[in-house]
């Protein structure tokens, strides 16, 4: 017998300390020191009190007011203008520019503000931007704050760890329709602002829209990047811990440690985040800031400042809060490996791993607005073990809409369900209910209404149940991704989305799209490829790519795009169609369809130097056109 039916099990009595969940305190402490030099007013997150907002995460929100910190003499800290922060170090003579958020319209009014708040440093140039890393809130503004002419004659570096273009490149192409939808979900972008809407996105006030720019990294490094910018000294870190790519930099002469995301805010680190990315391994997170508390044993940093958040200030501070958060991580990993061990499922870890221990859980710094333990243990195992969870029924199982037809029939057919459904829902607002007795009501309802949905997609009465419970622990839950997750999947039961047409297409990104090589991004066509039209096909197109000196062959075989890439000219072993174009044109067909293209090859702007148009259509027949509307999340 596994030992988690064992009533002596002494994990038992863990899960009860765990769910006591104490209030959060508050450590004001962390921020003394720090100066405000320009506050705009403006509160981006929520800001006020309301019933449909839990406490503390409207206190929360309330920390995120768009201002511009400076820590020390040297460190400006830009927060509260976007999903992530802005920091400028002074140098000498010039400045050095970590982050540039997600959108350019944001950076630019960093910029200007930085510039009005400091304006002796209005006119100074920039000697380096840094990307911490790869995620679209920290590199989508480049273009604010460097010029592309002076980084292409060497008077601006751009810096970031070696791997962050394939990691872009990841994002702008193989999963970017999905990523979209699902980031959309995660942060709320479709819902309304307010007590019944989207709040604060956890780690920022709000994910910002709008136009972006972006340009590639000029100086890379691996390991280790020492190097004197402004006449400064940064000791560039390679720090995996959020992504892979990620880094840090420590500038002894300020004592400043500009930690990315390595401290992922004043929250608790998303080990693992709904929207959906590679494993972020906790074990590697935790050497990274053992490595961290290591070298700054004997060199302690005075002034922390984050991708997220506000800059911490104090030795002892800095040194506490590395070690609760390097605690928060071990913890989640190590209890969860401990119970996988004796046999738990990912779904056994949620109910036995419920939250931190009560001295983390009440830590300032590690409230669940952005990561939960409950979604972070079940990484654990799907990132160690993967999806089978042992139990060999679930091997094979039947098709969910199968499944649920069966324990529909067994509950007594549609009509027996529905009154089980009734009778939850009035559990979930019944005030004889306590709050956590309505919450497994809410929670039992959305399940209920699920299988009925699995049969049948348009059963509206059970769309409207769905939607109201998933409503209810929407407003009732603190952490923000859940939130905007469940208020988001009850505005598409309710058919909010039906005619939403996705805006625009992450390939788009034109700044991007061009720094990415064409070996990458033309691998988003092999998951476009509608497998079922071509099983009995072989057939190729070759892209002499003018502007790339670089010749790209696409052979399509029998379901399966292979992409070979050669020097420009290199003849085909293929029979098939061949074009003459430049890239960035056909990055532009990749992106908006295919119709503009006979036009294109009448105007010259193309060649077609082997096979005819309609053979050309035929073989781009076989991808599946662009989304035109969202795929259905909660709805199946």
């Amino acid at each position: 017998m596994s030992l988690l039916h064992d009533p002596e099990f002494s994990g038992r009595h863990l899960r009860e300390v765990l769910r006591q969940r104490p209030d959060l305190c508050e450590m004001e402490n962390y921020h003394d020191g720090l100066e405000v030099v320009h506050e705009t007013g403006v509160l981006l997150a929520f800001e006020g009190e309301h019933p449909d907002v839990p406490a503390a995460l409207a206190a929360h929100a309330r920390r995120m007011r768009q201002r511009i910190y400076r820590a020390g003499d040297r460190v400006y800290c830009a927060v509260g203008y976007a999903l992530a922060n802005v920091i400028i170090v002074r140098g000498d003579g010039a400045l050095v520019v970590l982050d540039t958020t997600e959108s350019h319209d944001s950076a630019l009014q960093i910029w200007q503000d930085f510039k009005q708040a400091v304006p002796e440093l209005a006119d100074w140039p920039v000697a380096a931007l840094v990307y911490t890393h790869n995620h679209s809130d920290h590199i989508n503004g480049a273009r604010a704050f460097v010029d592309e002419a002076e980084v292409a004659a060497g008077r601006t570096h751009i810096i970031a760890h070696s791997t962050l273009m394939k990691a872009v490149a990841d994002n702008a192409s193989v999963v970017a329709p999905i990523l979209r939808t699902r980031s959309a979900y995660s942060f709320g972008s479709m819902l309304p602002s307010g007590p019944q809407g989207t709040v604060s996105a956890g780690i920022g006030p709000k994910l910002i829209g709008g136009a972006v720019s972006f340009l590639p990294p000029t100086l890379t490094f691996d390991d280790t990047l020492d190097i004197t910018l402004a006449g400064l000294r940064f000791e560039f870190r390679h720090a995996p811990s959020e992504t892979d790519d990620e880094l840090v930099a420590w500038v002894p002469e300020l004592g400043v440690l500009l930690s990315a995301e390595v401290i992922q805010g004043e929250c608790l680190a998303n080990v693992h985040t709904l929207r959906g990315t590679r494993y972020r391994d906790p074990q590697q997170w935790v050497a990274t800031l053992d490595a961290i508390r290591a070298r700054h044993a004997g060199q302690p940093v005075q002034w922390m400042v984050p991708a997220h958040g506000r800059p911490v200030v104090g030795a002892d501070n800095i040194a506490e809060l590395l070690t609760a958060y390097r605690d928060s991580i071990a913890f989640i990993h190590d209890q969860a490996v401990r119970f996988i061990n004796h046999g738990a499922t990912p779904d056994e870890l949620a109910d036995w791993l419920p939250a931190l221990p009560p001295h983390l859980a009440q830590h300032a710094w590690l409230g669940e607005y952005y990561g939960t333990v409950k979604h972070c243990v079940r990484q654990v195992f799907n990132g160690l073990l993967g999806w089978f969870d042992g139990d060999p029924a679930t091997l094979d199982p039947l098709p969910p809409a199968e499944r649920a037809r069966r324990w529909v029939a067994l509950a007594g057919g549609r009509e027996a369900v529905l009154r089980a459904l009734g009778e939850s829902q009035q559990n979930a607002q019944s005030s004889a209910s306590t709050k956590d007795e309505a919450l497994d009501a809410c929670r039992w309802s959305a399940e209920l209404a699920s299988l009925l949905l699995r049969i049948d997609p348009q059963d509206q009465q059970a769309r409207q149940a769905k939607a109201a419970a998933l409503r209810q622990l929407g407003l009732a839950t603190l952490n923000t991704n859940w939130r905007n997750w469940y208020l988001t999947a009850a505005r598409e039961l309710m058919g909010h989305f039906d005619d939403f047409e996705p805006k625009g297409n992450a390939l788009a990104v034109r700044d991007i799209w061009q720094a990415i090589e064409p070996a990458h991004l033309l691998q988003w066509l092999s998951v476009r490829v509608q497998a079922e039209r071509c099983l009995d096909e072989h057939r190729s197109l070759t892209l002499d790519l003018t502007d790339r000196e670089q010749t790209a062959v696409l052979e399509l075989r029998r379901g399966v795009l292979q992409v070979s890439m050669h020097p420009l000219g290199h003849p085909s072993a293929l029979p098939g169609v061949r074009l003459r174009l430049p890239w960035g044109l056909w990055l532009g067909f990749m992106a908006q369809g295919w119709t503009a293209l006979p036009d294109a090859l009448r105007g010259g702007q193309i060649q077609l130097t082997n096979g005819s148009l309609a053979d050309l259509q035929a073989f781009l027949g076989f991808f599946e056109p662009r989304a035109t509307r969202l795929p259905a999340l909660a709805v199946r």
